[in-house]
C-alpha cells in the first residue's frame, strides 16, 4: 500500500498539473513576501533588512560572507546594510580570532530588540498561512519541498 509521504515517480507527474501546482507555490511566496513587507512596514524594515537580523538572531557571530549567503544576497549589499545597521547601534562587529579579515557580527541589545519584535510579525504570518494545513499537511509539505530542492540542486549541477 503507497503511503502518502511516499515519493512520487517523476512519469507520473503531469506537465500541466506541475505547472498549475508550481504557479500555487509562487503565488503564495508572493503573498507571503508582500504581507511580510507590509506588516514590517511599521519597524521600518525592508524584507532583506528582516533576513539580516532574522540570521543574526539565529547564529551570533556570522561573518558578512556567511550572512550575504543566508540572505541570498550580495556581499556588498550586506556590506551597506551592515553598516548601516552597526551606525544605528543595531549590530557590532569584531574581529574573529581564527580569521583576523573576517569581522564576526552580532546583534545589539537594541538589535535584539527590534529582531524579536520582527520575529513576532513573521511568526504571524507565518501562522496565518500554516492554519490552511494540519501538522500532518505541513510535515508532507516541507518533505515535499525539501525533495524538490534536492532535485533542483541535481538538475542545476548537471
Amino acid at each position: 500500500m503507497k503511503h502518502p509521504s511516499d515519493p512520487i515517480p517523476t512519469d507520473d507527474v503531469s506537465p500541466a498539473v506541475a505547472t498549475e501546482t508550481w504557479l500555487a507555490v509562487v503565488q503564495t511566496y508572493n503573498e507571503c513576501t508582500a504581507t511580510l513587507s507590509k506588516r514590517l512596514e511599521p519597524l521600518g524594515l525592508s524584507l532583506l533588512e528582516h533576513e539580516v537580523l532574522m540570521n543574526l538572531m539565529r547564529s551570533d557571530d556570522l561573518t558578512q560572507k556567511q550572512l550575504s549567503h543566508r540572505c541570498f544576497s550580495a556581499k556588498s549589499g550586506i556590506s551597506m546594510l551592515i553598516s548601516r545597521f552597526e551606525a544605528d547601534g543595531l549590530i557590532s562587529r569584531r574581529r574573529s580570532a581564527t580569521d583576523q579579515r573576517a569581522w564576526l557580527l552580532s546583534l545589539t541589545p537594541k538589535g535584539q530588540i527590534l529582531a524579536r519584535q520582527a520575529f513576532d510579525i513573521q511568526s504571524e504570518v507565518v501562522t496565518a498561512m500554516a492554519k490552511a494545513f494540519s501538522d500532518e499537511e505541513l510535515s508532507l509539505v516541507k518533505s515535499r519541498m525539501e525533495d524538490a530542492t534536492a532535485r533542483l540542486r541535481t538538475l542545476r549541477d548537471s
